[in-house]
């Protein structure tokens, strides 16, 4: 515990400073989780394929700056979605290895690129919303509050198995507790930073990226059980993985953005740098 929370001590105030930084700042920042999360899901997948790691880990941090800055938006959106597919299945065409194999590893490459990268990015454009770093750590409230109620609740009033296959010790009561609690803090959210939303749609969609969140958490997990290991990655000590830190978060800042964006009618101001 003591390890989690001196790690926590450092990252956590270095995290906020790039985050209210913005611009190059704040795009390198999630550049940089972006290709570590990616870098992670192949790490645990194929562990043993090194280049495949280094090229996908670079087309993940490119998908992270492409959307920060918009140019994965319009009419490159298609292209570069379909585009993507292709290029990896070609990819493990002439890099097959195990043939036994090569479907599975192939499919874990995409989904990571898509897992890892593009749900962290565009959960990261919530920065660039009005208000926008509210919007960014109202989505964080939803997932790690939610989580740590959870775990609290959980541990206290806990009896009934939420997903015992994927994850044996989360309960129920855990659940609910941590849905409660973090939309409670949502409003607190909304007050402190002013977020342009009203009550009615703040009720309907904290609860609702709250669950996302935790299903986020267990989609994780039912990853990490398949392939047989505890956490994602050692950067963070007492923590594993970058990918085991915004397993939840980037489950919980889609929805936020739709709602803002589709919804609210918030425009996103892409990045423009040089």
């Amino acid at each position: 515990m003591l390890t989690r929370i001196i790690s926590a001590l450092i990252a956590l105030p270095l995290a906020v400073f790039l985050i209210e930084a913005g611009g190059w700042a704040f795009l390198g920042l999630v550049t940089f989780v972006g290709g570590a999360c990616v870098w992670e899901v192949l790490g645990m997948t194929q562990p043993d394929d090194r280049p495949t790691q280094v090229v996908f880990t670079a087309i993940g941090a490119g998908l992270c700056v492409g959307i920060l800055t918009g140019r994965m938006g319009g009419a490159a959106a298609l292209p570069i979605a379909t585009l993507l597919p292709i290029g990896a299945l070609v990819w493990f065409l002439f890099r097959t290895g195990g043939m036994e194999t090569v479907g599975a590893r192939s499919a874990f490459a995409i989904t990571g690129l898509w897992w890892g990268g593009a749900l962290l990015a565009t959960t990261a454009s919530l920065r660039l919303l009005p208000a926008g770093s509210g919007w960014l750590y109202l989505a964080c409230m939803l997932a790690w509050g939610s989580d740590t109620a959870a775990y609290f609740t959980g541990r206290f009033l806990g009896k009934h198995k939420l997903y015992e296959k994927v994850s044996p010790k989360k309960t129920w009561e855990g659940a609910i507790g941590g849905v409660i609690f973090a939309t409670l803090g949502a409003f607190g959210i909304r007050a402190f930073f002013e977020l342009p939303i009203g009550t009615v749609d703040l009720a309907i969609l904290a609860p609702m990226a709250a669950i996302l969140g935790q299903v986020g958490d267990l989609a994780e997990s039912m990853l990490k059980r398949s392939v047989g290991v505890k956490d994602s990655g050692t950067i963070m000590p007492g923590h594993g993985g970058l990918f085991d830190r915004v397993d939840a978060l980037i489950f919980t800042g889609p929805p936020i953005l739709a709602y803002a964006t589709l919804v609210l009618g918030h425009s996103v101001n892409w990045l423009n740098l040089p």
